[in-house]
């Protein structure tokens, strides 16, 4: 049986992390293949995390934290964590999910190479579109650690950011590298604390209030679909991040913004809203995109690399971020019932049912995992 670390930021509200789980939990059915050990660099006790241990103790799957609640400790500290949990554990793979990971991990094997130890095989899964964009000195010491190890991209575009970062720093690019879309299952029905207004269109953000997600964006636009729409529309925002105070402070100036802290198992219930909307700048493969379109959620979306992998081509509900006039048309256009929604939600469905089955995702690590340690 192979000894798999899945190695994440923290146990968290994120589609890395989602991925994840639903390694952990799912890639040892119908056979039990692999022994999975979640492990987060940064120690997490809020009241998703503490949940979702919860749920990962009742399933029997592991988990470590490398370093206390700081991140900046868990950065500085967490290569040496790790390597005790490495020679502790003794995993065959470790499977590192996004860029933080990737430094530890980076460092980590620095020291194992100092010592001349052998290393566990190496997963790397590319959840971005842009790779490092405000540490490129950063990014290129942590790729110069990686050789030839195994590459996932959870989207076409994901992979080529790779690619391209790899060819930035002139170092070669893995001949190891597949892409294995994200994959989930037809969320079921749970139920919901969500203050929902039936006389109101309900719209929600779900995800981290960081730049990347456009969550400021999102704020101002708020504020001009209110002063030409009234009170037409309820906002639910929901997660937690670094523009939590901003995000506060909409609920405080707008009587239509609610806002709700990361919850647990958000896929069971993204169907007690209207809309989803996304203004991403960038992702990899957003998980909650697809899982609205599983939920029959028309999602409000950027156009966004990574993103508009998720939906049908020439989906109608699509802006440019910095075009105002776009979203508020979109706006417009959902308030006067302008849009076929039955239909919109039939094809989003038949979309994301081909193209981005959990089953699927899970053949393909589980393969992969095989491929990787013979």
């Amino acid at each position: 049986m192979l000894k798999v670390f899945q190695l994440i930021s923290s146990i968290q509200l994120g589609g890395a992390e989602i991925v994840a789980f639903n390694l952990s939990e799912f890639c040892n059915y119908p056979q039990k293949k692999f022994e999975f050990i979640v492990v987060e660099l940064q120690q997490t006790d809020d009241e998703y995390s503490k949940n979702k241990k919860k749920e990962l103790n009742s399933k029997n799957i592991s988990f470590k934290s490398l370093g206390p609640k700081s991140k900046t400790l868990s950065l500085l500290f967490g290569h040496f964590a790790l390597a005790y949990q490495i020679l502790k554990e003794k995993p065959d793979i470790i499977h590192s999910h996004t860029d933080l990971p990737d430094l530890v991990l980076s460092n980590t094997k620095r020291i194992f190479s100092f010592f001349h130890l052998k290393f566990p095989v190496i997963v790397r899964t590319i959840h971005n579109t842009v790779l490092w964009p405000t540490h490129n000195l950063l990014g290129k010491y942590v790729e110069k650690a990686y050789v030839d190890d195994w590459i996932i991209g959870v989207s076409e575009q994901s992979l080529v950011a790779y690619e391209e970062l790899r060819l930035k720093y002139k170092l070669k690019v893995s001949d190891q590298k597949r892409t294995i879309y994200n994959g989930c299952n037809v969320p079921k029905i749970r139920e919901h604390s969500f203050k929902i207004d039936p006389g109101k269109i309900n719209i929600a953000f779900c995800g981290r209030f960081e730049h990347q997600k456009g969550i400021d964006v999102l704020i101002e636009r708020i504020k001009a679909i209110n002063s030409k729409f009234k009170n037409d529309f309820l906002f639910h925002i929901i997660g937690s991040g670094t523009y939590l105070n901003e995000v506060l402070k909409a609920t405080n100036e707008n009587e239509n913004v609610v806002v709700y802290e990361a919850v647990s198992n958000i896929a069971d219930k993204l169907y007690a809203f209207d809309f989803l909307i996304m203004p991403s700048r960038f992702e990899g493969l957003v998980l909650v995109s697809i899982e609205a379109s599983f939920s029959k959620v028309p999602v409000i979306v950027a156009i966004a690399k990574g993103l508009s992998e998720t939906l049908p081509p020439d989906w109608p509900l699509q802006f440019h971020l910095d075009n105002e006039d776009e979203l508020l048309a979109i706006f417009e256009n959902i308030r006067s019932h302008n849009y076929d929604l039955i239909q919109l939600k039939e094809q989003a469905y038949s979309f994301v049912s081909e193209k981005f089955s959990l089953n699927e995702m899970i053949d393909g690590y589980s393969r992969l995992y095989l491929d990787a340690y013979q």
